[in-house]
């Protein structure tokens, strides 16, 4: 079951939008904590690419690998997050509808560890308050370049 979701409806294609959340080297442009990615796999994004990421949170920068565990071009994939025991799963679903692209976002977030176990709760939280305006966030970059075109 999902820790925290969202919905939005962006209007533009749904090959542009798939395309744009599926390169994770868009993700600081809607993602505030994020501040550089990395691609570091070769071939082109599908199953098994990676990537390494840096956030900044609280002061601190934080290093993650980002895993893609699915991959369905302009249907969906989901991307998993590792970093110090803490795991996050980001799901994405993608449907073409009469006003563009409608995107759903889940996010799951699993632990490692006792002392993890016990932070669950506020790891959760924290996670929420940083990630789950991302869609928003991307929704209002994407239809922003089309306006300012």
């Amino acid at each position: 079951m999902a820790d925290f979701n969202a919905s939005v409806i962006i209007c533009e294609p749904i090959d542009e939008v798939f395309a744009y959340f599926a390169d994770m080297t868009n993700a600081p442009e809607y993602m505030s904590k994020v501040a550089s990615t990395e691609k570091q796999t070769d071939e082109p994004i599908g199953v098994g690419t990676k990537y390494k990421e840096i956030r900044n949170v609280r002061g601190n920068k934080v290093y993650a690998e980002i895993e893609y565990l699915t991959y369905e071009k302009n249907v969906g994939f989901m991307r998993r997050s590792s970093s110090n025991g803490l795991i996050v799963d980001y799901a994405y679903r993608f449907s073409e509808i009469p006003e563009g692209t409608q995107v759903e976002f889940e996010g799951t977030v699993h632990v490692k560890g006792l002392k993890m176990l016990l932070m669950r709760k506020f790891l959760v939280k924290m996670v929420k308050s940083e990630d789950n305006d991302h869609v928003q966030n991307a929704k209002e970059v994407l239809e922003g370049r089309v306006e300012n075109l």
